[in-house]
């Protein structure tokens, strides 16, 4: 499956990174979707078997 990024509170403190399915535009409510760092979203991504 296919994901991609966005970004919560954007430009803010308290600023943080989700993952969504690119097909369906569906957040994926099993990821953590709180990341500091788009990077890090997108490495569990590629870690848990999702492409990007």
């Amino acid at each position: 499956m296919k994901v991609t990024t966005y970004c919560i509170n954007k430009g803010q403190p308290s600023q943080y990174y989700g993952l969504k399915s690119v097909e369906d535009n569906q957040v994926l409510v099993y990821a953590p979707n709180n990341w500091k760092t788009e990077k890090g979203a997108l490495r569990w991504a590629l870690k848990h078997g999702y492409s990007i």
